[in-house]
């Protein structure tokens, strides 16, 4: 019985439950309890997210076959299907890479599911809600993920079973730190700010001064008073309208310009650095202020290399140690396919493909596949190097001779 029970753990699924994901909590004033699962509603917090989510998950991801020296996609592989188009019956391989990417950036850790048959072939990747994830050290040395159900079970899976991919490890090297813990007060004050600003444009500037009486009102006649400046003056739609005062009131307005509170500027410096902290480049948050059209195209090449490349990286070997078996680790290995955003424009791709091509680097039938184009026959697959060209040695010979 107990053989049998683990077959079926293993070959089944823990599918998550839907859950309710209210967004009033935050934006309704509790800016002093950042989480991971409040961050997202903050609007740099989400956009930084976003662009190197849908980033990551945009480039195609094969696994590759090493043999001969040679490389090419293993089309022929189980695990080809699940990475490249849907890993689960639920989910395509754009939203799984989506989910890899937000469960690191607000949590520091992704968990899913690997689901084999009896043959231990890869059937199916399942993500989990990483909340409910514990990692955990055997005595034996051996880890093991316990997951909480939406019924409160507790189910351990091994090692083999889960694909565990971490943001910045922490010492133990067991799980990532979560960066929105350590960074909640700057996420805070950002989220502080645009509170301000909300409470700043709901009460309008024409409501906020003084109003000075020269008697003594009754309690009736203020709380008359208080409603009728607040229907008539407070508020955006409000705006702008000519106080009329009588009996001898005077007002005096105590309103600070947003200028003079710093609040565009503080503002502006918040969103840099939570965009530093997710190492995104403004221009793609909607801040054109530092970009020109000279500096564009390198910035997003940055943005490839310093912040893309790493997070491909992880992903890569995170897979290669769990999705393949020993055999399969000695010819195979994943592989995103990166250049595809780097190929810039047109004239610029094309003046690249000329270089590889006559220092033999490549072969026309490949600049065409990077085109989506179809090869011209197995005349393209060959290499051409310009014939007036040597080494020093070689033309010091050919003098003497």
């Amino acid at each position: 019985m107990g053989m049998l029970s683990r077959f079926v753990n293993r070959t089944s699924a823990i599918i998550p439950q839907p859950g309710n994901q209210s967004l009033f909590s935050f934006i309704g004033g509790a800016t002093d309890n950042v989480t991971s699962a409040t961050a997202l509603r903050h609007t740099t917090v989400y956009t930084c997210n976003q662009a190197i989510a849908d980033a990551i998950a945009s480039v195609s991801l094969v696994p590759m076959i090493r043999a001969k020296g040679k490389r090419a996609v293993a089309y022929s592989k189980p695990v080809y299907n699940l990475v490249k188009y849907a890993p689960n019956p639920y989910n395509t391989s754009f939203e799984w890479r989506q989910m890899i990417v937000t469960d690191i950036n607000l949590r520091g850790n992704h968990y899913s599911q690997i689901v084999r048959n009896g043959l231990r072939e890869i059937v199916g990747i399942y993500p989990l809600v990483s909340d409910k994830m514990t990692v955990k050290m055997r005595k034996n040395g051996k880890l093991v993920y316990v997951y909480k159900t939406g019924k409160g079970d507790e189910v351990p899976l091994t090692s083999d079973e889960v694909l565990h991919i971490k943001g910045l490890p922490d010492s133990t090297g067991l799980i990532g730190l979560n960066p929105i813990e350590y960074n909640r007060k700057s996420i805070q004050l950002s989220a502080t700010t645009e509170q301000f600003g909300i409470n700043f444009f709901e009460n309008g500037a024409n409501g906020s001064g003084i109003l000075e009486h020269p008697g003594q009102l009754s309690d009736e006649a203020y709380d008359r008073l208080r409603k009728s400046f607040k229907e008539k003056y407070q508020g955006m739609k409000n705006s702008g309208k000519p106080i009329l005062l009588e009996e001898g009131l005077k007002y005096t307005r105590l309103s600070i310009s947003n200028n003079d509170s710093q609040f565009l500027d503080t503002r502006k410096f918040q969103k840099a650095e939570i965009a530093a902290l997710f190492k995104v480049p403004l221009y793609m948050l909607g801040d054109m202020e530092k970009s020109t059209f000279n500096n564009m195209e390198q910035m997003a090449t940055n943005f490839v290399v310093n912040t893309l490349m790493p997070w491909a990286v992880k992903i890569e070997q995170a897979m290669f140690q769990k999705l393949l078996n020993d055999d399969e680790k000695r010819y195979m290995y994943f592989r995103f396919g990166l250049n595809t955003l780097m190929r810039g424009d047109y004239k610029t791709r094309t003046e690249g493909y000329r270089t590889m091509i006559n220092a033999g680097i490549m072969s026309p039938n490949e600049a065409r596949a990077l085109e989506d184009m179809n090869p011209i026959g197995p005349e393209g697959d060959e290499h051409y190097m310009q014939i007036n060209m040597g080494t020093l040695s070689q033309i010091a010979k050919g003098r003497t001779e």
